[in-house]
């Protein structure tokens, strides 16, 4: 009995020592070409022992050639086998280049017919064909019965896998169940699968012990809560990218055409940081204008009032709403709109509200005239008639007629320099009272002269942008001459908006307008003065500063114009230190078929590198607009 007991005992430990030394043989996979210290030595060797994997034996030695690209017959057998599934048997084969009662036909069959298998390519497998990594998510995702559900509706966190990929779901899904984590920013859906991945990406979706640290999904998908603004576009096919990179195409995620609306996370520089199709992207901001928090239009500065103490700037016309900043007492800020006790306003170029009561009212001062060069008539014939609106004629000969239109009787003349009382203004026709007699005169040779209030009140301004669209101006490096112009011009409507004025764009986004265009925008509006801004470039980069231009028009209307552009030169070169160039003559299209004042003013050159850091800094792009408008305030403010 005692001998019976010992060679049991001794058999039980045979036997154990038999199964672990046959498990340690399995373990090591026996492959040549995988060392223990392989990335996917451990992942490999759980395939094997699941009999997903057995290798190459060649010349009496056993490898699983971890470096070549996996294909997809050999992942039909792998994931088949890893699911738990047999191979289908089948009388007549589905592909042309699988033939029928091979093992790779069964393994296939089955694969296809659970759906493994996003398609097939004219009724052949290509079994021989590498696999891709966006092949890949879709395999393993349904082979493991992963949940796609709540990633069918977000972006991906990759920046070459956009919401209109038709593996976007797969990508998300391996991607947030801890199976792959992409190179960087990039998933390279296009890209092969090496044996040994697919061997890591297998194990993982098959065993938790395998997986990747989860991601946290909120990461990737925007937490509304932070919202600090809405956008609208300004214009059509404005690239929404997953970077802030405008050199590749690689990173657009869809576009946006005008009225489209995004809400904003951050101001990064040149770029808004939105909310696109459930993930984070990028817009670049020349292209897009804040709305309230009702999505609607800024519309005109109201007035402008001073913060009375240190104020926060909220989202919504609540303190219990995000803060977006904060403004320190003193600070003068422009007044779209009053709702529920709180003012809407701009800071930094985003649109929040404060509170009303915090805040008093100011009135905008009436700039002094200076001493331009060349030297605007500093004594022109006072005015010797009264009203709350004078015009005073800016040609000789002026005709005064009986109806408000070209071919009605004549009732007089003015002389250039005189002045008349302004009644109303339809259109383009000013009805005046001139020697107790009313009569009408056409208003675009009327300088027209608030008496009373700021001299901005109600005049009519064109603001055009130079270029845009298909023409991006001068263009150095990121920098374009229709980016610059476009930001200058919308802070100086901004600035002549709050002063009273009612201003209009020839462009308000990324569009081209034709220089006639520009024209007849400015003539179907009424425009009473224009002024068109441009950025300059030469060759020799030296060559720099600011010059302003003005055209030869109807009768000796060009005096205007002289005043116009040595004001709003002067202005620029003074406060942005810049190099004065002067104001010249020159007979550019949009000025010289201009029947109103207008102007076209070169802020400074691209191509030189002072002027270029300025032209392309935000606080310098702000001095340039204020002196702008500081420049139209002084030709208004002499009567």
């Amino acid at each position: 009995m005692y001998l019976k007991k010992i060679s049991l005992i001794l058999c039980v430990l045979f036997i154990s020592a038999s199964m672990f030394t046959i498990h340690s043989a399995q373990a090591s996979g026996g492959f040549v070409d995988v060392p223990k210290d392989h990335e996917a030595y451990e992942e490999i060797n759980y395939l094997v022992n699941l009999g997903v994997i057995k290798g190459y034996t060649e010349n009496g030695k056993t490898y699983y050639k971890p470096n070549n690209n996996v294909t997809r017959g050999q992942v039909a057998k792998m994931v088949v086998v890893a699911s738990g599934n047999k191979p289908l048997v089948v009388n007549k084969s589905n592909f042309s280049d699988v033939a029928v009662g091979t093992e790779l036909s069964g393994y296939v069959e089955r694969a296809v017919q659970l759906g493994y298998f996003a398609t097939n390519t004219k009724g052949q497998f290509l079994p021989n064909k590498p696999l891709t990594r966006d092949e890949m998510s879709h395999v393993l995702t349904k082979a493991f019965k992963l949940d796609t559900s709540e990633y069918e509706n977000i972006d991906s966190p990759f920046v070459d896998v956009g919401i209109t990929n038709p593996y976007v779901k797969y990508v998300n899904t391996i991607y947030y169940n801890g199976i792959t984590k992409g190179s960087g920013q990039n998933y390279n859906p296009s890209s092969q699968v090496t044996r040994a991945q697919f061997a890591l990406f297998v194990a993982r979706a098959k065993s938790e012990e395998y997986r990747l640290e989860l991601p946290v999904k909120g990461v990737s998908v925007p937490d509304t809560s932070q919202v600090i603004g809405l956008i609208s576009s300004t214009t059509d096919g404005l690239n929404v990218r997953k970077s802030k990179d405008s050199s590749s195409s690689a990173n657009i995620v869809g576009t946006v055409n005008t009225g489209g609306k995004l809400s904003v996370y951050a101001v990064e520089g040149d770029w808004l940081k939105v909310t696109y199709k459930g993930a984070y992207a990028y817009i670049y901001k020349t292209y897009a204008q804040f709305l309230d928090a009702d999505g609607n239009a800024l519309g005109n500065v109201q007035k402008q009032v001073t913060a009375t103490q240190n104020l926060n700037v909220y989202v919504k016309p609540t303190s219990s709403s995000k803060v977006i900043t904060t403004v320190n007492s003193k600070t003068k800020l422009p007044v779209y709109k009053t709702v529920s006790g709180y003012h809407l306003t701009v800071v930094n170029g985003l649109p929040g509200y404060i509170v009303a009561n915090s805040t008093e009212d100011v009135e905008v001062e009436k700039p002094s005239t200076p001493d331009p060069d060349p030297n605007p008539d500093p004594n022109p014939t006072p005015p010797t008639v009264t009203g709350n609106l004078l015009g005073r004629a800016t040609v000789d000969n002026l005709n005064i007629r009986t109806e408000a239109n070209s071919t009605s009787t004549i009732v007089g003349k003015l002389k250039k320099g005189e002045y008349v009382q302004v009644n109303s203004i339809n259109g383009y026709w000013a009805q005046v009272t001139y020697n107790g007699q009313k009569g009408y005169v056409h208003k675009s040779f009327l300088k027209l002269l608030n008496q009373s209030g700021n001299a901005l009140k109600d005049r009519i301004i064109i603001i055009d942008p130079g270029h845009g669209g298909k023409d991006p101006g001068t263009v150095v490096g990121s920098n374009s001459e229709k980016a610059i112009t476009l930001k200058v011009g919308t802070l100086v409507k901004q600035k002549l908006e709050a002063a009273g004025a009612k201003v209009l764009m020839t462009r308000t986004g990324d569009t081209y307008p034709s220089l006639q265009d520009r024209v007849d925008f400015t003539n179907a509006n009424y425009g009473e003065i224009f002024v068109s801004i441009h950025v300059n470039s030469a060759a020799n980069t030296s060559a720099q500063g600011t010059e302003t231009y003005y055209a030869i028009s109807t009768g000796d209307m060009h005096q205007e114009d002289v005043d116009l552009a040595t004001f709003v030169n002067n202005q620029i070169v003074n406060n942005l230190k810049m190099k004065n160039r002067g104001v010249k003559e020159q007979q550019y299209y949009v000025i010289r078929n201009m029947a109103i004042p207008s102007i076209l003013v070169e802020l400074g050159f691209l191509t030189n590198n002072e002027d270029n850091a300025k032209m392309t800094d935000d606080q310098y792009a702000e001095l340039f607009a204020e002196s702008i408008f500081k420049g139209i305030s002084q030709y208004y403010a002499k009567q």
